[in-house]
């Protein structure tokens, strides 16, 4: 159509960076398992806007069938992270090691970070977000980049913001 739309990307440089992830008592973080597929699903689906990012818990599951399976790129099993608050996954960062819609852009590339509605503000998604950096910068990669959109809630853009992400 000719226009060109703001780019959704931002990207976080890790040249030297040294981080300390944060730590949040009640909520344990952990690497993802085939078995957290429903429990996310269900985060997943409650954490966005109706019809966001899934039309009903069908759809969810869906999504994390094709998360699991590589659909979205292979997910770095160093980088991506399960929350849990009682034993019960409550959300996660879903990080692949490239981006399959941008193939200019190396290295890593959170596809998704989300948080079931019931822990937000108890600092969950930077928690989560602040384990794949630390993460990331362990592992030497230079950059770590992601996609906001219309799900993307004011509070994760402010999030990103802080972490140091900049857009494109």
């Amino acid at each position: 159509n000719g226009t060109t739309m703001p780019s959704d990307l931002m990207t976080l440089s890790l040249t030297r960076r040294t981080t300390t992830p944060a730590n949040i008592d009640a909520v344990e973080l952990r690497g993802i398992q085939t078995s957290d597929r429903d429990a996310l699903a269900t985060a997943y689906l409650a954490a966005y806007p109706p019809g966001v990012a899934a039309t009903s818990l069908n759809d969810a599951r869906q999504e994390m069938d094709d998360t699991f399976t590589g659909e979205f790129g292979a997910l770095r099993h160093d980088l991506t992270r399960v929350a849990t608050f009682e034993d019960r996954p409550v959300g996660a960062i879903l990080v692949v090691g490239k981006s399959i819609w941008d193939p200019q852009l190396h290295g890593p590339f959170i596809i998704d970070l989300f948080v079931h509605p019931d822990v937000r503000g108890m600092g969950v998604g930077r928690a989560l977000l602040d384990d794949a950096v630390h993460a990331c910068a362990r592992a030497g990669d230079d950059t770590l980049s992601l996609r906001v959109g219309e799900g993307t809630s004011p509070a994760a853009l402010a999030l990103y913001t802080r972490a140091g992400f900049q857009q494109h």
